[in-house]
C-alpha cells in the first residue's frame, strides 16, 4: 500500500465514522428543531390572540396541548414573546406586563421545571413538608440547582465533542501504527536461480 492509499483509507474509516455519528444524532436535532418550530408557532399565536382575548392560564395549557408542549416549553415561549415586545419598535405596556406576569406566575408555580426528575422529586416533597406558601424559600435553591443542570449539560456535550474527536484522532493513529508496522517488517523475496534458470538466462542473453 503506498502512501496516498493508506491517506485515502484513513480519510474513507473517518468519514464513515462521521456518517455514523451524523446518523444517530440526527433523531435528536430533527426533535429540537422540532420543538423550536411548535414553540415559536405557540408564541405567535398568543402574541396574535392578546390583541383579540387574552387568554388565562388555564387556556393557554390547554392551548399548549395542541402544539405538544410541556411546562417548561410554556416557559420559553413566553419569555421569548416578552423579550420580542420589549425589543419591538412600537412598545405596547399591557402586553408586555401581560407576558411578564404570565412568565413570572409559571416560574412560581413550577420552580422545579426542568431538573432531572430524581432531584425534582426530592424537592417536591420538601415544598409539600414546607407548604407552597413558603416556596420562596426553595426558590434561590432551585435556581441555583437549574444553574448547575444547565453547567453540566453543556459539560456533557463538550465531553461528547471531545469523544469524538478522540475517536478520530486514535483511529488515524491506530491505522498509521499498524500501516509502519507492516511497512517495517515487510519481508523481502529473492529470487534464487537454479542451474535450469541459469541455463535458460544465458540461451536467452545468446539469442539476444
Amino acid at each position: 500500500m503506498t502512501w496516498n492509499e493508506f491517506i485515502n483509507l484513513i480519510i474513507l474509516i473517518e468519514v464513515i465514522v462521521a456518517i455514523g455519528l451524523f446518523i444517530w444524532a440526527i433523531p435528536a436535532i430533527i426533535d429540537g428543531i422540532l420543538l423550536a418550530r411548535r414553540r415559536g408557532r405557540f408564541g405567535r399565536e398568543l402574541s396574535r390572540l392578546f390583541d383579540l382575548n387574552k387568554l388565562d392560564r388555564k387556556q393557554i395549557e390547554i392551548l399548549s396541548k395542541e402544539f405538544f408542549l410541556s411546562a417548561k416549553d410554556i416557559q420559553l415561549a413566553l419569555r421569548w414573546q416578552f423579550k420580542e415586545c420589549i425589543s419591538s419598535k412600537e412598545i405596547v405596556s399591557d402586553k408586555v406586563q401581560y407576558f411578564q406576569n404570565l412568565f413570572e406566575d409559571y416560574e412560581k408555580d413550577e420552580p422545579f421545571e426542568g431538573l432531572p426528575p430524581d432531584v425534582r422529586l426530592h424537592l417536591e416533597r420538601v415544598r409539600d413538608v414546607l407548604g407552597k406558601e413558603k416556596d420562596h424559600m426553595l426558590q434561590p435553591l432551585a435556581s441555583q440547582l437549574q444553574e448547575l443542570n444547565d453547567e453540566n449539560t453543556r459539560k456533557n456535550k463538550r465531553m461528547w465533542r471531545v469523544s469524538v474527536a478522540s475517536l478520530m484522532i486514535g483511529i488515524t493513529s491506530l491505522a498509521f501504527a499498524t500501516y509502519t508496522y507492516y511497512g517495517e517488517n515487510k519481508p523481502i523475496t529473492t529470487s534464487i536461480l537454479t542451474p535450469e534458470k541459469r541455463l535458460n538466462d544465458s540461451v536467452e542473453n545468446k539469442v539476444k
